[in-house]
């Protein structure tokens, strides 16, 4: 699993942030203050609370951030954690559920909602045996039935849409916390409940780490066992203090295992710690347990806790990384760069990318003051650089935004370094697909023709039958067709000649909502008369504009569900003869119509109507926060946007200067559309 989308309110520092997150590596970057850490801590927050790996897992974490008390558990301060005490605080995080998580959630079902069951009665992480009567009395066996057909319709669109929101909100005034989706938390709860003790899907590495010296006291097996699930999210400063526990518990388990720590020793010490290696693991002469490390260039051993601060925080850390961070989990690092030089801070992203993001689907989030691993960030494309700038404003900073990287660079002390066909007919759903394609992909036109290919219904009849000319053996020109991703989905196929693709978003136009463009655009003065200074209040804007759309999405589906008949005529009341014919359809239809409408009072059709569409606009919200971009109107948004923006020049124009400037810029959605069309016209 990973975390797709992200929203904090009024937590900390954080005052109102939305943002999309990369499935492998993400860095912070900011001045100090500003709330890097915090957005850590909310993530931190949702998962413990919503979530928890053992009991005192949403305690412990409180007690960390100073929202609650060791001496009074009973109480909860949860007014510190708010920016502004008299408001919500609202964490959200989408996580997005690999195929192998949902089958084993539909595997395990029955452990499933036995989970589910007894943590609305209060018993979560009660023994299986202390629930055995509740579970067999009348109450039991409704409330599991219950859980079964939540949990059974959940897994069902998790199939189609394998995205889980688990947020939390909190009130700092009456102390109140509530879940966003109370199936969300116990489902992604147990895929990390089944994992072994020394095993998360879910770690925080904190700033303030204690690198160990000397002896540790030792412990294996079920003593050890809380120590090790605690390390992970409750208390994970306890990481590195465990460390010798960790490479004991590994050596003594199997061969295999004690090989396992061993490579993992060489790769970081081959591809990070360059110029050492590993010599041994073994317990010295005094009975301690000892690591040994060799100057490759001398000869000279030196013990791992001799080594400088740097080296030991990434052999140790990254050893962590690699034996208790599950494949496709989730790591939280706070300032990784600590201790570290700037050689090895460059090598740090590749590093962590190569070795375990990629290969492993483990996804990193990351606040960092380092210039050599934002540099890192800024020029790898599996990398999301976020650029945090105020309370409120976070920007994705573009692969080429010179200016919002320049800045961000300066601001930790740094400088910036600039680093930069096909034949057929194409046929695009309206002229706003042609001239984007046109004026966005320039290189393409030159070898294609790219038109408006019509109404749909004609289109798809018409290519249906060149589809069974060449089945026949008639020879047919290549054709590409590309469909809008609305409401109607095409049921034609590709075959050899006759290419068929849907945009993945709502249509050409929703490829055009790149905050980072958008934001260059309106920054001119010679193009808007109100031009807006940071690429995140951009972001905000386009993301408000959008959502402002649901109320009339809502309403239409609303009322849709209500199943009332049209009274107009259609072709068919009049395809027979004989006026009294015609006549008695046409007032069957009326009749139909007439009595479908309910005989309520208007006061309460609309507050029945109001209800209904609130619960499906909340529905839609939510299903909204990680891909608003991909299911809103993006047509209405654009136009939205040229006119509350007040540009000096006409929507067209508007639009083609956004294309140009995609290009211009190569940025993240140009380069997906041409990934698009690329797959499309290989032959």
């Amino acid at each position: 699993m990973f975390i797709s989308h992200l929203v904090i309110k009024n937590f900390r520092a954080i005052s109102d942030l939305s943002v999309s997150l990369s499935q492998y590596i993400n860095v912070i970057v900011g001045p100090n203050g500003v709330g890097k850490t915090t957005i850590l801590q909310a993530i931190r927050v949702a998962k413990a609370i919503a979530a928890p790996r053992t009991q005192q897992e949403p305690l412990q974490v409180l007690i960390s951030l100073g929202a609650a008390s060791p001496h009074f558990p009973q109480r909860l301060f949860l007014s510190s954690l708010a920016r502004d005490p008299s408001q919500l605080i609202d964490v959200r995080c989408t996580y997005t559920l690999t195929r192998e998580e949902i089958q084993i959630a539909k595997q395990f079902l029955p452990e499933v909602v036995q989970n589910l069951v007894a943590s609305r009665v209060g018993q979560n992480f009660s023994n299986p045996a202390m629930l055995v009567q509740f579970m067999q009395s009348p109450q039991g066996v409704a409330a599991t039935m219950a859980a079964t057909s939540e949990l059974t319709g959940l897994l069902g669109r998790l199939d189609a849409e394998p995205t889980l929101t688990l947020g939390v909100a909190l009130n700092g005034v009456s102390g109140q916390i509530a879940v966003t989706d109370p199936l969300a938390g116990p489902l992604i709860g147990f895929l990390d409940q089944r994992l072994p003790p020394s095993l998360s899907t879910f770690s925080y590495f904190p700033a303030d780490r204690a690198l160990p010296m000397g002896e540790a006291t030792l412990q294996l097996g079920g003593p050890d066992a809380q120590q090790q699930l605690e390390m992970h999210n409750s208390q994970p400063q306890i990481k590195y203090q465990r460390l010798k526990n960790l490479i004991i518990n590994s050596l003594v388990i199997d061969d295999a295992e004690k090989e396992t720590v061993r490579n993992e020793f060489e790769i970081i010490f081959s591809k990070l710690l360059k110029g050492r290696s590993l010599n041994r693991i073994h317990v010295n002469e005094l009975g301690l347990l000892s690591v040994m490390t060799e100057e490759k260039s001398t000869g000279r051993l030196i013990e791992l806790d001799s080594l400088s601060s740097g080296e030991k925080n990434i052999a140790l850390t990254f050893l962590i990384v690699a034996k208790s961070v599950s494949d496709s989990g989730i790591a939280l690092f706070d300032e990784p760069e600590l201790h570290l030089n700037p050689a090895v801070s460059r090598d740090i992203l590749t590093f962590m990318l190569n070795q375990y993001s990629k290969p492993r689907n483990i996804q990193f989030i990351m606040c960092t003051h380092s210039p050599e691993i934002l540099s890192g960030a800024f020029s790898s494309d599996d990398c999301a650089l976020l650029h945090l700038k105020s309370a409120s404003d976070i920007t994705k900073v573009g692969k080429r935004a010179l200016d919002e990287y320049a800045d961000a660079l300066h601001r930790l002390g740094t400088s910036v370094s600039e680093s930069l066909l096909y034949e057929g007919t194409v046929l695009v759903e309206g002229d706003d697909d042609v001239a984007f394609l046109e004026t966005a992909f320039p290189e393409l036109t030159r070898k294609l023709k790219i038109a408006d290919r019509g109404g749909r219904r004609e289109i798809e009849k018409t290519i249906s039958r060149l589809q069974e000319l060449e089945k026949k053996g008639q020879q047919v020109a290549p054709i590409y067709l590309i469909f809008d991703k609305d409401e109607e989905l095409t049921d034609l196929k590709s075959s050899a000649a006759v290419k068929v693709m849907q945009w993945k978003r709502r249509s050409i136009e929703n490829y055009m909502l790149d905050s980072d463009v958008i934001s260059e655009i309106l920054k001119d003065e010679s193009a808007t008369r109100h031009p807006i200074n940071s690429a995140g209040e951009v972001h905000k804007l386009i993301r408000e504009l959008a959502f402002e759309q649901i109320d009339a999405i809502a309403a239409r589906e609303a009322y849709n569900s209500q199943g009332y008949k049209n009274s107009s005529l259609t072709k068919g009341d009049v395809s027979d003869t004989g006026l009294d014919v015609i006549a008695g359809k046409l007032f069957t239809r009326m009749s139909t119509a007439r009595t479908s409408i309910p005989n309520v009072e208007q006061s309460e059709w609309i507050a029945n109507f109001i209800e209904a569409a609130k619960k499906r606009k909340l529905e839609i919200s939510l299903s909204w926060e990680a891909k608003w971009r991909d299911l809103c109107d993006g047509k209405r948004l654009l136009s939205d946007l040229y006119k509350r923006s007040e540009m000096k020049m006409s929507e067209t124009a508007f639009k083609t200067r956004i294309t140009q400037k995609m290009r211009d810029l190569s940025s993240e959605d140009w380069r997906l559309v041409r990934a698009l069309l690329d797959e499309l016209l290989a032959h």
